[in-house]
C-alpha cells in the first residue's frame, strides 16, 4: 500500500536537509547496497537541493553537512531548529 501525505493538514511544513559530499554519500548508499543508477540519481537531487534551499521554500531550507559532522552534533543542530518552530 502506497503511503500519501495529505500536506494541507498542516498549517505549515518544514524542511531541513542533511547533506553530504558525493564520495560520503555514494559510499554510504553502496553500503546499503543501492544500484548506481540511483545512487548517482541522489547526487544531482542532493545538488539540486542546496541550489534552490533558499528560494524554493518559505522560510528558506537549512541544510546540516553531516559528511564528518560527529552524529551528537547533527542531533543538536535538528533540535535547535525544530525549537524554533515551536
Amino acid at each position: 500500500m502506497k503511503k500519501t501525505f495529505d500536506f494541507n493538514s498542516f498549517k505549515h511544513v518544514y524542511y531541513l536537509n542533511l547533506h553530504c559530499d558525493d564520495e560520503t554519500r555514494e559510499a554510504r548508499l553502496l553500503a546499503r547496497n543501492w544500484p548506481q543508477q540511483m545512487i548517482d540519481d541522489y547526487k544531482n537531487f542532493a545538488k539540486r537541493l542546496l541550489e534552490i534551499a533558499d528560494e524554493e521554500y518559505d522560510p528558506p531550507m537549512p541544510t546540516i553537512d553531516t559528511t564528518s559532522t560527529p552524529v551528537t552534533e547533527v542531533a543538536y543542530g535538528i533540535r535547535d531548529w525544530v525549537l524554533r518552530y515551536i
